[in-house]
């Protein structure tokens, strides 16, 4: 029976233990609930559908209204009227009401296709509406990625924290051991004790850190900021950035660039709109009415009138003060104004991709030279421990090993997380997120 008692408390502990834990995020799991919840996403998705109802032929001016027009006028006045055969009719108080309806038509025949060039236009803007989605969807993305990181690199700094408390509380019971025996001042053990503080309160500091990133990410997700989780602590260094294939994914997938490129052809679409307007426009118009007017004083006591009329117009510009052209060259001028800052814009994303490209392999080498250092440095943090404790050295020998070790440790998990942000930054450059 005592032999049942602790497979009950473990049945029972173990459920516990899983709850206290907190639920593990993955950077995928993250970007997932980034795109259903991310507020800059979901109103990047308004400003698209808002350019997409904008794209419809009416709205380029290519269909034909119809409205439906009705009134009634009614009027009380002083009446006096004589014929030619001399009758006349006089009242006071007369009352006349004329009551009209109908329907009318106005439609643009040919305006020198500018109608066809505004549709155009609202195409490409709407196309430019999704291309600016897209972008806010990589930004977040990257921003989500970014947070994510700094979170496991926060962790792992907590655990290269914990790691020298653990080496600096052993180096303080052989300091609090030696001087008990004699074989070493009351220095050693105060100063091991200082640098144990120290380190405690660091690692308390780099907790609240982690804190604070884990609220940064939830408020990225568009969650409560306390909401609990863990992240996959491991950094890989498993990305290797090719040049040229960088290079094709700016100039074809990023979408910021091709929302300049968008505008680009939007400003030519604008100049043919401008110049358009200086040209021929023929307009219909069409009216089915019925109108009656009824009068209670005078010779016509009522009148009734119904018909379709049809009219054609025509309109060209001949003298406007130079306006229609001073457009025309403002929307030229803001054509060629799009184009520069597209050229601009893209060597400006090269350099910044080839200046990520070069800090990425950078960081890289010097990894490689952290990560021989952290063994070394550790090596010689045992070496310095084990003298210490067969009383062949002095504190302070392990003291500054131990400094060296903090301090490798510090430096390599750095460099692993610039590693993880510049591919974060290459990946949206070259439209890969």
């Amino acid at each position: 029976m005592n032999l049942m008692i602790p497979k009950i408390f473990l049945s029972m502990l173990l459920p516990l233990t899983l709850f206290a834990q907190d639920s593990l995020l993955t950077a995928d799991e993250a970007v997932r609930i980034a795109l259903a919840h991310n507020f800059d996403i979901r109103i990047g998705q308004a400003d698209a559908e808002v350019a997409h109802l904008n794209n419809t032929k009416a709205n380029a001016g290519m269909l034909p209204t119809i409205n439906l027009v009705a009134g009634d006028n009614f009027t009380v006045s002083a009446f006096q009227q004589q014929l030619a055969n001399g009758n006349e009719f006089n009242e006071l108080g007369a009352v006349f009401n004329t009551v009209n309806a109908g329907v009318q038509l106005g439609w643009t025949l040919f305006d020198g296709r500018v109608m066809y060039i505004t549709k155009d236009r609202l195409d490409a803007q709407e196309q430019q509406g999704i291309l600016n989605l897209q972008a806010v969807v990589q930004n977040s993305t990257a921003a989500v990625l970014q947070t994510y990181y700094g979170i496991a690199a926060s962790r792992q700094q907590e655990r290269s924290i914990e790691e020298v408390i653990a080496l600096n509380e052993e180096r303080l019971r052989i300091a609090e051991a030696r001087l008990a025996a004699g074989f070493a001042t009351q220095p050693d053990a105060l100063q091991a004790r200082i640098d144990l503080n120290r380190q405690r309160g660091d690692l308390l500091a780099q907790q609240n850190t982690t804190r604070t990133a884990k609220r940064a990410l939830n408020r990225l997700l568009a969650r409560d900021p306390e909401t609990p989780f863990s992240v996959v602590e491991e950094l890989d260094n498993l990305y290797a950035p090719d040049r040229e294939a960088l290079l094709g994914g700016l100039q074809t997938a990023n979408p910021e660039l091709l929302s300049l490129q968008m505008s680009e052809q939007i400003a030519a679409y604008q100049v043919g709109e401008a110049e358009g307007r200086r040209k021929l426009r023929l307009t219909t118009n069409s009216t089915l009415n019925a109108l009656r007017t009824d009068n209670t004083s005078g010779f016509l006591l009522n009148n009734t009138q119904s018909g379709l009329t049809l009219g054609l117009g025509l309109v060209y510009p001949l003298y406007d003060g130079g306006l229609l052209k001073s457009r025309a060259d403002a929307a030229r001028v803001g054509a060629e104004r799009a184009a520069l800052q597209t050229e601009a814009r893209k060597l400006e994303l090269t350099a910044a991709l080839d200046n990520q490209l070069s800090d990425y392999q950078t960081q890289q080498a010097i990894l490689a030279y952290e990560e021989e250092n952290v063994g070394n440095a550790r090596e010689s943090l045992n070496i310095s421990t084990e003298r210490f404790r067969l009383g062949q050295t002095n504190s302070l020998e392990v003291q500054q090993a131990q400094s060296t070790f903090e301090q490798t440790l510090g430096r390599r998990n750095l460099v692993r997380f610039n590693l993880k942000q510049a591919e974060v930054q290459l990946r949206l450059l070259a439209g890969q997120l």
